[in-house]
């Protein structure tokens, strides 16, 4: 069962002489508030104890120090946890582990890291990385006191910025790799650009080629925005790769998918990689006729699609894949779209049809049909290595030839 809101922090040993002084400080959004403290043990206390459980993690030594320091702030707390004592301050993974459990143990977190031994504020950041990964809105803010003069004054600053920093430069190398953004990752600042690699992943997955350019563009436009020089260089690498992807501009409708069959194949998405090789060779096959009766393909383009903005290239596809099957009866009898079209000039579409391609054509088709029907068998492998030859084969017969 969660606890709901906690400061956690980790003690050191500021303050524990009788020679020490108090140094002066204050938070970065209310530097006007300033006061003096041996350490920011009894300023946490002081501060947000009536809203939040104030939960230290401790050595032995640094308990009795801290109890010596709030003894001369006149402060009391008597709520150390056993769970978070540190018992052997060598002992990493046991550090980590504690650390770790504590910080599960609550729905919303501020952390402060400014004191404790060297090594065990780098463990609480380490896992405040692996924490804000699972859940980028548990952790309000990461306290350190930031040294103004050594000793006498001390701003604290909130750190959090850059934990959502390695977030969206996570999400900006790993969306180069997969077109995916992890679902639960939250940014206030960068919420439109996770907005646009969403739509664009949603676009790329669903094969909507037609929308695929617009949603690019505005993706584009995000990733020009970012200007933080830690995660600029990764957001203009994947601008280049977007850009890469999605330039259609003066190429063939067939070049198209087969060029985004490549890039997805290369990514391991297997059927929708075959699904866009299927798609490529029937607009293949349209263009390859087309060559030779351009006029008689354009009337046929018209009344099977009347809206050049939006063509029905599915249906554009079939009428021209089925001329290596189908007779001048067979497509009367099947004429759903009733489209018109005399006997000799289908009879001059269908001679005109790539031969070279009619085996190809039928090997894709059955493998696309098991795939997505979940009726293929062997291992991923052995999928991949298929679908490879497929694309192989598909490069050598038709993309090769040019039109």
């Amino acid at each position: 069962m969660f606890k709901s809101r906690a400061i956690i922090t980790i003690l050191g040993k500021a303050g524990e002489q009788d020679n020490h002084t108090k140094a002066k400080y204050y938070f970065e959004w209310k530097k006007e508030v300033q006061k003096e403290y041996f350490n920011t043990f009894p300023l946490l206390i002081e501060n947000f104890s009536k809203s939040y459980e104030i939960v230290p993690i401790f050595t032995k030594d640094a308990k009795s120090a801290n109890i010596k320091v709030l003894k001369k702030e006149n402060l009391e707390f008597n709520t150390f946890n056993d769970n978070c004592l540190i018992e052997d301050d060598k002992d990493f993974k046991n550090i980590f582990k504690i650390i770790n459990e504590t910080l599960s143990s609550y729905e919303e977190v501020i952390v402060d890291v400014s004191h404790g031994f060297r090594h065990l504020p780098i463990l609480m950041i380490v896992d405040l990385i692996i924490q804000n990964f699972q859940d980028t809105q548990k952790i309000k803010k990461i306290l350190f006191a930031k040294e103004i003069e050594a000793f006498k004054e001390y701003e604290i600053i909130d750190l959090k910025e850059y934990l959502e920093l390695a977030n969206i430069s996570f999400v900006l190398t790993t969306f180069e790799k997969n077109y995916t953004v992890a679902s639960h990752i939250k940014s206030i600042k960068y919420s439109k650009l996770l907005k646009e690699l969403n739509d664009f992943s949603n676009d790329l997955m669903a094969l909507n080629i037609t929308n695929l350019l617009k949603t690019s563009k505005e993706l584009i436009e995000e990733l020009d925005k970012i200007d933080d020089i830690s995660i600029k260089t990764q957001a203009q690498t994947l601008k280049l790769a977007i850009q890469n992807l999605t330039d259609f501009k003066n190429k063939k409708r067939y070049m198209v998918y087969y060029q985004l069959s490549k890039n997805l194949f290369e990514k391991e998405y297997m059927l929708l990689s075959l699904a866009l090789l299927y798609e490529s060779i029937r607009m293949y096959i349209k263009s390859y006729i087309k060559k030779q009766y351009k006029d008689l393909v354009e009337d046929i383009e018209q009344q099977l699609s009347p809206n050049p903005s939006n063509p029905d290239l599915y249906k554009i596809g079939d009428f021209f894949k089925n001329l290596s099957w189908k007779n001048y009866s067979q497509f009367l009898n099947q004429n759903k779209s009733k489209l018109f079209i005399k006997e000799s000039d289908y009879l001059k579409l269908s001679k005109a049809y790539p031969r070279h391609l009619e085996q190809l054509y039928k090997e894709i088709d059955r493998k696309r049909n098991n795939l997505a029907h979940a009726n293929s068998n062997g291992n991923f492998e052995d999928i991949k290595k298929l679908i490879n030859n497929l694309l192989v084969n598909y490069e050598n017969l038709a993309i090769k030839r040019a039109l």
